[in-house]
């Protein structure tokens, strides 16, 4: 009978580890089947790990009071939206949001997921603009190279929000396809990539304030600035200073340096006409709103 009962509690025990390992793993921002290094920490198979706090510059708390509208973050997958909102909450100190309900971003730096009004400072959006004309009155648009855009969500895809697609991913093909599972990725995502920059350019009826990922890694205060500014936000010195000190966070992807590459020189090509009307749509747009017309992307 004893016997019995340890059996049981034993068995009891291994399906509770087990459960609360899942757990884990779901809430984790990184799903992956091998240890992955994340900041100072690793995960493991089951997604265990120790998560790096982060140093919050201030304590993080809604905007008060509340705007009666919201603002839209917007970008491409893999442009880098969850690094900004990282840096902009360590600015201000003000939440920010989503359309959508990531629970690995949830608990690990931003609780105001799936919050999308003006009690957060801006809204995350991977979408064309709204039908509901009230739903943003503005936008901060962020945009990104599409080549190194695409490659980044494609290793999201893979290897969640910090890591890298093996090389394999790339070599993958479907049965019922001649091309690899890749190269079609390429040509369906670069037709998003333009849509969705074409049609906040386009057809938003607000203000758009345009950032290009690439100025923010070169000159992360002078972007920030521009920002702020964009938002209406009041900062010191200290608060900028602060920040980037603690710029570069948890959810950053490391680069990793690639024995090949995976773009075609087709693929680089068709990068290269999309780019091209992509960049003449935003100096339309900047021209009409009597913006500076200079471009540190692409």
């Amino acid at each position: 009978m004893f016997m019995m009962r340890k059996v049981i509690f034993i068995f009891a025990a291994v399906i509770a580890f087990l459960y609360f390992s899942v757990i884990l793993f779901i809430f984790s921002p990184i799903n992956d089947s091998k240890n992955v290094y994340y900041g100072n920490n690793y995960v493991g198979p089951l997604g265990l790990r120790l998560v790096p706090s982060v140093n919050w510059c201030k304590e993080l708390h809604w905007r008060s009071p509340p705007l009666p509208y919201a603002v839209a973050l917007v970008s491409y997958p893999g442009s880098g939206n969850t690094w900004l909102r990282y840096l902009l909450q360590q600015v201000t100190g003000i939440l920010t949001g989503s359309i959508y309900m990531d629970f690995g971003l949830k608990v690990h730096g931003f609780p105001a997921e799936n919050v999308t009004d003006g009690s957060v400072l801006v809204v995350k959006t991977h979408e064309a603009p709204p039908l509901e004309p009230d739903k943003f009155k503005s936008a901060v648009l962020l945009i990104r190279n599409p080549r190194d855009a695409i490659l980044a969500d494609f290793n999201r895809l893979h290897k969640g929000h910090i890591g890298t697609a093996p090389k394999s991913a790339f070599k993958k093909r479907s049965r019922e396809r001649k091309k690899t599972d890749w190269s079609s990725y390429v040509t369906i995502q670069l037709r998003t990539w333009e849509s969705l920059h074409d049609l906040w350019l386009t057809k938003f009826p607000g203000p758009a304030y345009i950032v290009f990922y690439e100025t923010l890694v070169k000159d992360t205060r002078k972007t920030l600035q521009g920002i702020l500014n964009f938002l209406n936000y009041t900062f010191t010195e200290r608060d900028m200073n602060c920040a980037l000190t603690h710029k570069e966070g948890i959810y950053r992807r490391k680069k990793k340096l690639q024995d090949f590459d995976p773009f075609t020189q087709d693929m680089y090509r068709q990068i290269e006409i999309v780019k091209t009307r992509v960049i003449n749509n935003i100096r339309i747009y900047r021209k009409k709103h009597n913006e500076s017309d200079i471009f540190e992307l692409l």
